[in-house]
């Protein structure tokens, strides 16, 4: 008659526990985990709500990010135990030490990675300062953060900060970092077009950036913010970083048409005709035939058979007002306060 092996690895719970999270990667983390050279993976969180944040959206706070990808941490409760162990040697007395198992800590919770999409404009925006010579708005103190620590502080990757840096075409100076105003950035491309005018300078071609920054010096512009906006119109098959740039015409007209519309928008009898002949002069010369409304179809209307108007994008438009409706209940409640305090 056959026996049943009785004999199994011995398990005990060790008397101090250690603490231990569980996290549950996703393929394409292991993936990068596995890889020959993986990338250093970083985790970031929100130092503080952002106030016109993103509308319907729940702060992360914190995040699992990649070069260019971002996946919230969220925490999950488990239904079995899950024990940590570790091998241990148990002995009994004088008998020969015996291989085991030592539950080190137990876990009742799985942090879950969720690959998350977020735009990084809404966190830009409220941390970047606004520069804008005309207006006189340049906070000279600055804001203290340079591109690296604005960048640690934002629960999105890198990459997609670096998108939205672009986009908006901030720049660094000084310790601190700004993003031009529209009406700046379109001052600031009028003077590349001059200048490379004067200097004949294709910019439909390679070109030296230094040569248009140094043609550009007696306008009193940062070299950052020029060579920020060049990054922007440049051509996405070249590389902006080296110290050659080159625009593409289609989206610097397509650009240049949209920027004035909006800035122009607190006119509302912009004519059309005067519009297209301010949109032509922004561009070099031969750019300026492209300057057409099917160009910028989607960014205006046209309120009479002669007038234009600018089309704001109704996402935008969604969260402009409910900063403004967060201001205005602010407001109030500091008025309310205020009104308490004098009557005491």
């Amino acid at each position: 008659m056959a026996t049943q092996d009785e004999r199994g690895v011995p398990f005990s719970i060790a008397h101090e526990q250690q603490q231990f999270r569980l996290l549950e990667l996703p393929p394409e983390i292991l993936q990068l985990i596995d890889s020959p050279n993986p990338p250093v993976l970083s985790v970031k969180s929100q130092v503080s709500p952002v106030a016109s944040s993103t509308p319907d959206s729940k702060p992360a706070y914190a995040v699992l990010c990649t070069r260019d990808q971002t996946f919230q941490l969220r925490q999950v409760q488990t239904s079995n135990s899950v024990f940590v162990t570790q091998p241990v040697f148990e002995t009994h007395g004088d008998e020969i030490p015996i291989p085991g198992l030592s539950a080190i800590s137990s876990c009742t919770t799985t942090l879950e990675l969720h690959a998350v999409a977020a735009s990084p404009l809404p966190f830009l925006k409220d941390a970047l300062l606004v520069w804008d010579s005309n207006d006189g708005m340049v906070d000279a103190a600055g804001n203290g953060q340079s591109k690296r620590a604005l960048f640690s502080n934002i629960p999105l990757s890198d990459g997609e900060c670096e998108t939205g840096w672009q986009e908006l075409a901030a720049f660094e100076l000084a310790g601190s970092s700004f993003r031009p105003s529209l009406k700046t950035q379109l001052q600031v491309w009028q003077s590349i077009n001059a200048a490379a005018l004067a200097e004949s300078i294709n910019l439909g071609s390679q070109f030296l950036t230094e040569d248009l920054i140094n043609a550009m010096e007696d306008e009193g512009y940062p070299s950052s913010l020029i060579a920020a906006l060049l990054q922007l119109l440049a051509a996405e098959e070249k590389d902006t970083r080296a110290a050659w740039s080159c625009l593409d015409p289609k989206k610097c007209v397509t650009w240049t048409g949209k920027s004035i519309l909006e800035v122009k928008q607190s006119d509302p009898e912009l004519l059309t005709a005067t519009f297209l002949d301010a949109w032509k002069d922004c561009l070099p010369e031969a750019w300026r035939d492209d300057a057409e409304l099917e160009t910028i179809k989607d960014a205006y209307v046209l309120p009479t058979p002669t007038t234009i108007a600018f089309k704001a994008d109704p996402e935008t438009v969604k969260v402009a007002n409910d900063a403004a409706a967060r201001a205005g209940s602010s407001s109030r409640k500091w008025h309310e306060k205020f009104a308490r305090a004098r009557r005491r």
